[in-house]
């Protein structure tokens, strides 16, 4: 809301940088050419890059959202749902700031209302980026979260560290099911058919998407497409995968977490599916909270992430 009603004098990576209104208030002023003020804004939690420095699509794609109190608590790489952004993660970092990892958001390209337009990038791409990145953050313990579309990502990233060298301590798959090759081809067919302004229109009463109502007709129909370009890929990929089976699985254990009351995860012993891209699976279910847990439930959210700090390593 911030970022919209500024009319794109800051963005959500400006915000999510920049918690603190006063380090936001001097980012404005370097960006602006205005007067700035003689304290100079701090690099706290959140933060990645000096003020006044304006983001490049070349720059990095994962979001600082917290730091732990022992770096050997690790970090939390988090894969954000269609449409969404590195700034739906902060309610489960302040839930988890103190004894849980460091968590890191990824900023998907071109996702971002109020930053100047730049294209959707293919998964692979993405990928391919993180992976670099998480390398490169050299952290001793790393763990994946994918939420819903998000799944996708996460467990091609975690696939892709393995080949690096680099272990995945564990891997949480949020508020999606692997279902079959044919719902996934069929769901691209479905979405491929719909306007951009049709696939807002059913999101606006969404509560992932509370927003949407007070967006102009142009940027919610670019919510709408970022929306359908994040599920086309996921449901594309796993249905790949679905077709073709990989020849290793992946190692990390694979943590499926849903609430009870989604209506997209209501399928009993369907997390058991999971079980064809991983050697290890097991069910953390939210009493309620519905597909958006996010949001909705982010302390029973990171008490998933922290349960798994305390369980015996898969035999």
């Amino acid at each position: 809301k911030l970022a919209i009603a500024l009319d794109r004098a800051v963005t959500l990576k400006d915000v999510t940088r920049h918690p603190v209104l006063t380090d936001l208030a001097a980012l404005l002023d370097k960006n602006g050419n205005a007067a700035t003020t003689d304290r100079p804004a701090s690099d706290g939690p959140g933060t990645g890059t000096a003020p006044g420095r304006r983001r490049t699509a070349g720059d990095d794609l994962l979001e600082r959202l917290s730091e732990p109190k022992d770096a050997r608590a690790g970090a939390l790489i988090c894969f954000p749902y269609a449409g969404g952004n590195a700034v739906n993660f902060q309610p489960l970092a302040r839930a988890l700031a103190g004894d849980g990892p460091a968590v890191y958001a990824v900023e998907l390209p071109g996702h971002d209302l109020a930053a100047a337009r730049e294209p959707f990038v293919p998964l692979d791409e993405v990928v391919g980026r993180v992976v670099d990145e998480i390398t490169g953050l050299g952290a001793t313990r790393v763990l994946l979260w994918g939420h819903s579309s998000g799944a996708a990502p996460a467990v091609e990233t975690a696939r892709r560290l393995r080949e690096r060298g680099v272990e995945v301590e564990r891997v949480f798959l949020a508020a999606q099911l692997l279902g079959t090759a044919a719902e996934r081809r069929s769901a691209v067919d479905e979405l491929t058919h719909r306007s951009n302004a049709e696939i807002a229109a059913g999101l606006a009463d969404d509560r992932g998407y509370t927003e949407l109502g007070e967006l102009d007709a142009q940027r919610a129909e670019h919510i709408g497409a970022a929306y359908r370009h994040d599920c086309v890929a996921a449901h594309e990929y796993f249905a790949g995968l679905l077709e073709a089976p990989p020849a290793v699985k992946l190692s990390a254990p694979v943590t499926v977490v849903v609430a009870a009351d989604d209506p997209v995860t209501a399928s009993p012993g369907r997390h058991r599916d999971w079980r064809l891209l991983a050697e290890h699976t097991d069910l953390y279910e939210l009493a309620d909270g519905g597909h958006y847990f996010l949001r909705t439930r982010p302390a029973e959210a990171a008490r998933a992430v922290m349960r798994a700090a305390v369980l015996p390593a898969p035999s």
